[in-house]
């Protein structure tokens, strides 16, 4: 009889509990996200193990196609790594989207794809995704090739990261860029670097002869090794790419703040943009960071997210990251470093790591296999982008896109 009674008990309790409405906060969001994934499925098992396989066996992860794409996608399986940590509180961008851009058509021109509807461009090989920004909110999101909450790599646009370290520096005033290097740097006087102002290693033309950073990545003493290299150029007279360049601003910014580079990101502006996702960057054998070449890990609407700080609808608070000073800066070129951009075909500046300052005051850095960061704050504009080299070695144009879509007039503001 007891065993009746306790089994009849349990029955109650579990058609009570089955019948009780549940919780709000148990309860799934019905809102469907208004990004495109294309079926994207991500690799398989076979393909996961053929890389490890390839990279254990010595191969280079630089071999273009999905190989390459996979490397992109899962740094930290392949290289030492830090965590940049998310905000507290995340921003959450509003998804507006317009089918004006997700048909507009790209330039008839292009190497491939020309012609095509951007929904259509992005579904090529090249591209991992796209996002695109206009007032604050999304207006074009698409993944054919990753997934929305993937961290794939940077590279290079990691430089504007370590460049607006430097400004926000400059706005404590802790940094003056019009001083040279080895005011801050004992051990660079006397040497190439000496005399070399810090406005023109922030604009790549420091004139300093290129150099192997291998020496310098497993150095417990870099800015000594550092001061070994030659100067080929008076500084400030030609742009000359380097991620020497890159290298010193970010010791300089360890430095002057007293914090890691990673921390210093985290906690001045990674955190302060809402940030998501934390992110990963890459730490060399010495300990120092990797931002100058492999560089952060982020999802795409966070890297975005650091776009917008340029932007007057990421700006709006009383104490922005971005300051008036900094965009001005940035727009500020030295004019013996124009050129005419081969990609653009039109004059482009070098300026704060942007490798493109364009004269309508729009800015936008590149990075190796085909990733970018496209800003225009005139009209309230973010452009991000990722993608991967094919196996012929040609990557996407969506730097090209980017600047027809800027210039379209479809982002003009009223």
């Amino acid at each position: 009889m007891k065993n009746i009674t306790g089994l009849l008990l349990l029955i109650f309790l579990f058609t009570a509990c089955k019948n009780e409405p549940k919780k709000d906060s148990d309860a799934l969001s019905t809102i469907s996200p208004k990004y495109e994934t294309y079926n994207y499925s991500g690799f398989t098992k076979e393909e996961i193990y053929a890389f490890h396989k390839h990279i254990y066996e010595g191969g280079d992860w630089t071999v273009y196609g999905d190989t390459e794409r996979y490397f992109y996608l899962n740094f930290s399986e392949i290289k030492n790594h830090s965590r940049i940590q998310r905000s507290d509180t995340p921003k959450i961008l509003e998804e507006t989207p317009r089918d004006d851009v997700k048909n507009f058509i790209t330039k008839t021109d292009l190497k491939k794809g020309g012609g095509l509807s951007l929904n259509d461009y992005v579904q090529q090989i090249e591209v991992n995704g796209l996002i695109i920004i206009h007032k604050g909110k999304i207006v074009f999101e698409g993944y054919p090739r990753m997934f929305p909450t993937d961290l794939h790599i940077n590279m290079l646009i990691t430089q504007v990261f370590v460049s607006t370290s430097i400004a926000v520096l400059e706005d404590k005033g802790l940094i003056d860029t019009s001083k040279p290097i080895d005011y801050y740097f004992d051990n660079l006087k006397n040497s190439g670097w000496g005399g070399v102002p810090i406005i023109d290693i922030l604009s790549m033309s420091s004139g300093i002869d290129r150099v192997p950073l291998e020496t310098y990545e497993v150095s417990f003493d870099p800015i000594k090794d550092l001061a070994t290299a030659k100067s080929a150029k008076p500084s400030g007279s030609e742009y000359q790419f380097s991620n020497a360049d890159a290298y010193i601003l970010t010791l300089l910014v360890e430095k002057i703040s007293g914090l890691t580079f990673r921390d210093f990101v985290e906690q001045e502006i990674w955190r302060k943009i809402g940030a998501e996702y934390s992110a990963l960057l890459g730490i060399n054998k010495n300990g120092t960071s990797i931002s100058y070449a492999d560089g952060m890990s982020t999802t795409l609407r966070d890297l975005a997210k650091f776009g917008l700080a340029f932007t007057p609808s990421g700006r709006k608070n009383s104490n922005p990251i971005i300051s008036d000073e900094h965009l001005s800066k940035i727009r500020n070129v030295n004019k013996n470093l124009k050129e005419t951009s081969r990609n653009f075909k039109e004059t482009i500046y070098s300026s704060y790591q942007w490798g493109a300052v364009f004269e309508d005051g729009d800015f936008y850095k590149g990075a190796h296999g085909g990733q970018g960061l496209y800003i225009s704050p005139s009209k309230d504009l973010v452009i991000a982008f990722f993608g991967t080299s094919n196996i012929d070695r040609e990557r996407n144009q969506l730097d090209v896109i980017s600047r027809q879509l800027s210039k379209s007039g479809l982002f003009d503001l009223e």
